[in-house]
């Protein structure tokens, strides 16, 4: 016989909010600036190659799971620790590190091989736009989980 969890402890409040928040804001932000990167790099600036198969790059593989994997290191790192601008600089360098460092400098290594992106041709806007996206991504997803009118708008947003 399975145990089951009471029913109020996954409602949108407490601790459960507290550190589902940070994830699910994380991806909805690396979605759709994945989405943008997408759109731009992908179909505009450099149409050769398979849309779906970009498509999947960005949106699935870096948006979903990157931006996952930036919402933990949140939870871990700043969730219950910081608040205010302290937190919106320490999420916009955490995101720097992660996505615009590590995250971009990986893509930028498999886009010379791929060309879907530009890289090759344009290095420094593949790179340039990747650490200047991170950081504002940060920055707006911080602004979302640790400020009081951050709290408002992702509540209205249902993030």
């Amino acid at each position: 016989m399975s145990e089951q969890f009471p029913k109020d402890e996954f409602d949108d409040s407490g601790i459960w909010r507290e550190f589902r928040r940070p994830v699910v804001v994380s991806i909805a932000v690396s979605v759709v600036a994945e989405l943008a990167i997408f759109v731009v790099y992908g179909l505009i600036l450099f149409p050769g190659g398979s849309w779906f198969q970009k498509l999947l790059w960005t949106v699935v593989f870096c948006g979903i799971g990157m931006g996952a994997a930036t919402g933990a290191l949140i939870c871990a790192l700043i969730t219950e620790r910081l608040w205010g601008w302290r937190a919106i600089v320490a999420c916009s360098v955490l995101s720097v590190l992660v996505l615009g460092i590590g995250c971009n400098l990986l893509c930028y290594s498999l886009d010379l091989h791929i060309h879907f992106f530009g890289a090759h041709e344009n290095p420094v806007s593949f790179v340039g736009s990747g650490f200047f996206g991170s950081a504002a991504g940060g920055a707006l997803a911080g602004w979302l989980l640790f400020t009081d009118r951050g709290n408002h708008v992702a509540d209205r947003l249902h993030l």
